[in-house]
């Protein structure tokens, strides 16, 4: 099973949002970046073998609970096609605000939609 990294910093973020492509769905907004092989964190280089992946909710969802519950959604549904993803992104999930907050399974489809749309879930697998 591939393994993925989070990225931690406010600058990964902003490099992402800034250098990368997006796609919005009904609730969930995908933020992609495709690192260059030469790209440095601490004076490491980052591996290219992995993904980098972020989560991120609105704080329009008002309390802390409804965003953490949310948080934890998204994680769950990339950790279930973790393995199906093409490796060398940072990518971005964030939440919309939507009421009432969407099923699991309303969640995993349209993430698994908008991978596919932005070409980064291997076309092999259709399900």
């Amino acid at each position: 099973m591939q393994h993925s990294l989070p990225l931690r910093f406010n600058y990964e973020f902003s490099r992402v949002y800034k250098r990368g492509r997006f796609i919005p769905g009904r609730f969930i907004v995908v933020h992609c970046f495709k690192r260059p092989l030469h790209l440095r964190h601490n004076n490491l280089r980052v591996p290219t073998d992995i993904n980098r992946i972020g989560f991120s909710v609105t704080r329009k969802v008002n309390s802390a609970v409804e965003r953490n519950r949310c948080r934890r959604l998204l994680k769950e549904s990339y950790r279930l096609i973790e393995g199906e993803l093409r490796v060398g992104y940072d990518i971005v999930f964030m939440l919309k605000q939507i009421d009432p907050i969407p099923a699991f399974d309303q969640i995993q489809d349209e993430m698994r939609r908008l991978l596919r749309r932005m070409d980064i879930l291997s076309n092999g697998d259709q399900t």
